[in-house]
């Protein structure tokens, strides 16, 4: 198996496997150590940026990973595990990720080094894996496991606290983190931070539970889904049937806060979050049954379905933005949609303004702004953001639905729409799909509810 993998790498770097075998024999962890101390990292960015840099890796994990009693041991009983969702927190050059990826989980890899991600995604190619790679947390969740051999010796102590809430976020309830950490051998390896004095404390922080083989588990009741609505005003019998008859999780729960600015409002409803999930429902809109269910399934950490513009043009809640003058210029994604829907023309013609449609992984809409109204989010978003979450930014002429999604994406997190879950939107009448259709294309969807335009049979909206 060792000799197969010095090939890859021969393969990777472009030299034969007599040159790459001696690279490898002749590595040796004084290596790393002297370039450490020829210029000791201080503070968390330069730990970092070490890291992202040095290749020594590529080296010293062939025969670490494939000819060490001592890793064996320690990744041995994870080989009991099967079909579970896993993430794998500085992966390396992908050995553990390809044989867990074997024992029939589904794995995703991590880790900050862009030259050791290249030579794992060859890895996994040429096993006709299709494992994610990736660099950070940010937009992950709903993991069995997170597996980190070997890699929390690596963080600098004010990286530490964050790094574990990380951690808690992207697992599911009763999931938990399985780490084999070296804290010691400093004289070795000074590059290790002895962190064993409080790691368990910050772990307990972060809400991590120990169990007595040393593993981690998240074990709040987080399950389910927080739904919330602001109401100004009567509550709408349409949205009190849309709740109603809206299919839930186990576990979820409802908090509606009343009469006061949306922004106000979405922000307390955010304060009182104790599921992993917040989904807003507004009060001036109706939902098919399968909404929530449906943007759940796409496990992204900010998704929101379609509604349409009312009063004005019924165009699309979701933007791009452009800049004009300093100043934001949102851009309706009409376009987008419009071409969605032409492909369900038939069934759209008779289906009521709440409803569901087929919807594929690529037919997501990737957004800057959406409005807040069908708006599901994973609560690591608002943790990572901080409160206030929701304000209506002076001078921007922009709502607190657009402020929230900027502040999301200055965090690294993508906005998604599924164009399939299409909501109705009250004011005088239910504002839905038909409408837009026929604003955007009153010659192929000449709906009569609006008033006629010159005798030409276009419709316009009201």
């Amino acid at each position: 198996m060792i000799n197969q993998v010095i090939q890859e790498l021969a393969r990777f770097l472009g030299l034969t496997f007599e040159e790459t075998k001696q690279r490898v024999e002749d590595y040796n962890v004084g290596v790393m150590a002297r370039d450490w101390d020829d210029s000791p990292p201080d503070v968390p960015e330069d730990v970092e940026n070490f890291y992202k840099r040095i290749d020594h890796y590529l080296y010293e994990l062939i025969p670490w990973n494939y000819a060490n009693d001592v890793f064996n041991n320690r990744v041995a009983p994870l080989f009991f595990y099967h079909n579970r969702k896993i993430l794998e927190l500085g992966a390396g050059i992908g050995s553990l990720s390809i044989a867990l990826q074997y024992a029939g989980n589904q794995m995703t890899y991590c880790d900050i080094n862009p030259t050791l991600q290249d030579f794992s995604r060859q890895r996994f190619q040429d096993r006709g894996f299709d494992i994610p790679i990736v660099d950070s947390m940010i937009g992950l969740c709903d993991f069995d496991m997170v597996v980190a051999i070997d890699f929390f010796e690596h963080i600098h102590p004010d990286t530490l606290p964050g790094m574990l809430k990380e951690v808690a976020a992207v697992l599911k309830d009763k999931g938990f983190l399985y780490h084999r950490s070296n804290f010691g051998q400093q004289d070795i390896f000074p590059m290790h931070y002895d962190h064993s004095a409080y790691f368990n404390k910050l772990a307990k922080d972060a809400g991590l539970s120990l169990r007595e083989n040393g593993d981690l588990t998240k074990d709040n009741e987080s399950v389910g889904v927080q739904i919330g609505i602001p109401v100004v005003g009567d509550l709408k019998d349409s949205i009190f049937y849309s709740f109603i008859g809206l299919k839930k999780p186990p576990g979820s729960k409802l908090t509606k806060v009343r009469d006061v600015d949306v922004g106000l409002a979405r922000n307390e409803i955010v304060r009182c979050l104790e599921k992993d999930w917040l989904f807003f429902m507004d009060s001036d809109q109706t939902f098919p049954p399968e909404a929530l269910n449906r943007l759940l399934s796409w496990n992204l950490p900010i998704m929101s379905g379609i509604y349409f513009k009312s009063p004005g043009n019924p165009i699309p809640h979701i933007y791009n933005y452009s800049y004009k003058q300093d100043a934001p210029l949102y851009i309706s994604k009409a376009k987008e949609v419009a071409v969605y829907l032409e492909r369900y023309k038939e069934e759209l013609s008779k289906a009521p303004a709440a409803t569901i449609i087929p919807a594929r992984r690529e037919d997501l809409i990737e957004c800057d702004g959406v409005g807040g109204g069908c708006l599901l989010v994973h609560r690591r978003v608002f943790e990572a953001i901080g409160d206030p979450w929701f304000e209506c930014a002076k001078n921007l002429h922009m709502g607190e639905d657009f402020d929230f999604c900027r502040k999301a994406q200055d965090k690294g997190f993508k906005i998604y729409a599924d164009p399939g879950v299409l909501c109705g939107h009250e004011q005088k009448d239910v504002i839905g799909h038909q409408h837009f259709l026929c604003w955007a294309d009153p010659e192929h969807y000449p709906y009569p509810w609006g008033e006629e335009v010159d005798g030409t049979g276009r419709w316009k909206v009201l």
